[in-house]
């Protein structure tokens, strides 16, 4: 089989609104999928790491709880307590790829990992949803490699560059 991967020497980025969508993507339930890896950058290092165990998934149900290999984070295992770990997150706030401890206030926000993808103030009351000056989409993740109070600036740090890939078995 040959599979190719579009603009492979131009990674996805947000940083200048560059987003390269692989047409592997439109075959993954055909291919052989061992495992989905997520990778975080800061300033162009690596900051987290997430792998995913893809045998059996579709394109959309391979980030979940249950599918968690290992990670970075020294806090994240499948027994973690967590009210939101999928793709979809939590659509009423456009919160996606949300790997989410609890909800209280704003304040008491904890999770590990969040794509902020819609800009639309009005419906966003927690300011780690609409970051001044921040172009959506919008990474955050816990800085320390734990769990954080997603309101915290202190606690979380911005990615500016996310890759998914996949292994074949």
């Amino acid at each position: 089989m040959d599979y190719d991967i579009e603009n492979i020497k131009n990674p996805c980025t947000n940083m200048n609104n560059q987003h390269i969508r692989s047409t592997m993507i439109d075959k993954w339930d055909v291919l052989p999928i061992d495992q989905v890896k997520v990778e975080l950058f800061k300033n162009g290092e690596l900051a987290v790491e997430i792998y995913f165990d893809g045998h059996g998934s579709t394109k959309s149900d391979w980030f979940s709880k249950d599918r968690l290999r290992s990670n970075s984070f020294n806090d994240l295992t499948q027994s973690s307590t967590t009210n939101f770990f999928s793709m979809d997150g939590d659509p009423k706030y456009a919160r996606h790829l949300f790997i989410s401890k609890r909800y209280g206030s704003c304040n008491s926000d904890y999770g590990w990992f969040v794509v902020s993808d819609i800009s639309d103030a009005a419906s966003r009351s927690c300011y780690f949803d609409r970051l001044p000056g921040k172009a959506y989409p919008y990474i955050l993740y816990g800085a320390d490699q734990h769990v954080a109070r997603f309101n915290y600036v202190n606690e979380v740090d911005l990615a500016d560059k996310m890759i998914i890939s996949i292994s074949m078995v």
